[in-house]
């Protein structure tokens, strides 16, 4: 007589069933799994799935009897509760994981037409997609598990096990009401590239994180100098969050540390409700100078901006800005209303800058052709300044951010200087984009006025000029459509059982800019003339060497000449000034 199955039998058994169920119908038309998650499946190739030795359950079969064998000396050992509870533990999860992987499932669909490659990378990481190109809908997340305190009263900005800021409400948020809101409780996915990246099944949230590492070494020609020292430094270390909370609005929010000073560098919500129209709102880069607004930081050939936008350009600022793209692709714009200070999160006066951009790729639509990548257009930056002079003192080669030693000073405003009406700057740009090679030039001019402030009713209507022009190449053969990170075709690896391999891609560069500002600025009192100088000759030579797309390194020679000498230390003036730039740079 045989004994009665057990609960916990009855179980495995259902389970086994399951698995039975789970694959027989999908088995024959399962793809074999390979290295690129979306390439074509491979026509009649299939694979079983196994079950591990370690889930088999010794199960009692009857057998026919065998007149030659002998009677088994004693019957096999009986399994224990808690292997037999590991067992079903085991299983379910198979069953789960299964269910996951089956075709049709998450992570099946390929992604197609519009979704791009994004779309593709998101659908790898578990999202799914539904014939027409709409997702799917969301899933639930798992339930939140907190204290007992949080649990009876969650917090009404973070959900439960997260902290408020404020008592939570009371009664509890619930559906009866409004307000407080009841939270989402949606399923998402991280992956990896753009930065770590959580995004919903359906893309309606998200939110990435990335990180820019700069450490320079910058060595001086002349030695003795006070005003800047040979040093190891940071000249930035930002921490980047963007994404979005529902499709059309889209959020950034980074900090920045620069040399030896921590402050919020963007905060901006923008809204994209057609790609023609977009609102942005919050501080970000203004609409002036191509090098400023298209040229990424991490992206940049030469380490940093030209001599007339870290000195005069309006950077970043607070405000509103209208932006789009339009004919085909063909044409960007950007207008903006600003508080018009320099880099700065306060209005400093009521007057508000305006700032405009735009840029045309007339051969845009002609791929592989000569002028593919020929962008031409300008800017505009005006406003009205009643302040103290911002910088205070000009330098060369410096981040308009901290702590501002780093760069050599060739132009002092005295203590009494005021920035006192109107300013007003143009700029013009031609980028060119071919096979290797990168090539841009800008011309900039305009006028700011100053006054002394014993007497601010005398206006000192100071111009301004300045150009600079600027070739790359990449000798190792990659190609470029614009400025932006750099994929070698042959990275430089470390290790992995293969020693040092990869020459990276490398990229020679040159940049001859110049900058004049009037003679007024010395013969009406605004700075001294015995000291200080108002033209600057300034050449780069040097290298970079993109070891991966995520790690760079910067060789940079820059030699500048002044029209009057500098002072550089008590007594002792300088013509000339060279820094050698040594950068490594980490970007995710």
């Amino acid at each position: 007589m045989h004994r009665p199955v057990s609960y916990r039998e009855a179980r495995i058994a259902l389970l086994g069933f399951a698995i039975a169920v789970s694959w027989g119908g999908t088995a024959a038309q399962a793809q074999v799994p390979n290295q690129e998650p979306f390439a074509p499946a491979v026509p009649g190739e299939a694979s079983v799935p196994t079950i591990p030795e370690s889930l088999a359950v010794p199960v009692a079969v009857p057998a026919a009897p065998d007149p030659a064998a002998p009677p088994a000396a004693e019957p096999a050992k009986a399994m224990t509760q808690a292997e037999l509870e590991a067992k079903v533990r085991q299983l379910e999860s198979l069953i789960n994981q299964m269910q996951k992987t089956k075709p049709g499932g998450a992570g099946d669909q390929p992604a197609s037409g519009a979704a791009g490659a994004g779309a593709a990378g998101r659908a790898g990481s578990g999202a799914s997609s539904t014939a027409g190109g709409t997702t799917a809908p969301r899933g639930t997340a798992s339930a939140d598990t907190g204290s007992a305190a949080s649990n009876a009263a969650p917090s009404s900005s973070g959900g439960t096990s997260a902290p408020g800021q404020s008592l939570p409400p009371n009664p509890s948020a619930s559906k009866r009401f409004n307000s407080p809101a009841t939270l989402d409780s949606v399923k998402a996915n991280v992956k990896f590239g753009p930065g770590f990246e959580i995004r919903t099944e359906d893309d309606e949230y998200i939110l990435q994180f990335h990180n820019l590492t700069q450490l320079d070494y910058r060595g001086y020609g002349q030695a003795g100098q006070t005003n800047v020292r040979d040093s190891f430094l940071f000249p930035r270390q930002w921490f980047m969050f963007s994404g979005r909370i529902s499709k059309p609005f889209g959020y950034f929010v980074s900090f920045a540390e620069g040399f030896d000073t921590l402050n919020i560098l963007d905060v901006f919500v923008d809204s994209d409700v057609d790609p023609r129209l977009r609102i942005r709102a919050g501080r970000f880069k203004t609409p002036f100078t191509y090098e400023f607004l298209v040229e990424p930081i991490q992206g940049l050939v030469v380490p940093e901006r030209s001599i007339f936008f870290n000195n005069f350009a309006q950077n970043r600022d607070v405000g509103v800005m209208a932006y789009g793209r339009m004919f085909q692709n063909k044409f960007d714009y950007a207008a903006g209303i600003f508080n018009g200070t320099r880099n700065g999160l306060v209005a400093l006066q009521n007057e508000k800058a305006f700032s405009g951009f735009v840029n045309y790729k007339p051969f845009g639509e002609e791929e592989n052709t000569l002028f593919e990548n020929l962008n031409i257009g300008g800017s505009i930056f005006a406003t009205e300044h009643q302040q103290s002079p911002v910088p205070q003192t000009l330098r060369t080669v410096v981040p308009t951010a901290g702590n501002s030693v780093a760069g050599i000073p060739f132009l002092n405003f005295n203590n009494n200087v005021r920035e006192s009406g109107p300013l007003a700057f143009w700029d013009a740009h031609v980028a060119w984009f071919y096979q290797s090679w990168a090539f841009i030039a800008e011309y900039a001019g305009g006028f700011q006025d100053y006054a002394l402030a014993g007497n601010l009713q005398s206006k000192t209507h100071l111009p301004i000029q300045s150009f600079y022009i600027q070739a790359s190449y990449l000798i190792t053969g990659e190609t470029r459509s614009s400025f932006g990170i750099v994929k070698p075709l042959d990275p430089v690896s470390f290790g992995r059982g293969k020693g040092f391999s990869g020459t990276g891609a490398i990229e020679p560069f040159f940049r001859y800019e110049y900058l004049d500002i009037g003679s007024q600025v010395f013969s009406n009192g605004l700075a001294d003339g015995n000291l200080w100088t108002n033209r600057v000759n300034a050449t780069h030579v040097g290298v970079n060497w993109h070891l991966t797309q995520y790690v760079k390194m910067y060789f940079d020679w820059n030699h500048d000449d002044f029209n009057n000498p500098v002072l550089f230390a008590p007594g002792r003036h300088q013509k000339t000034s060279d820094l050698f730039l040594l950068r490594l740079q980490l970007y995710f």
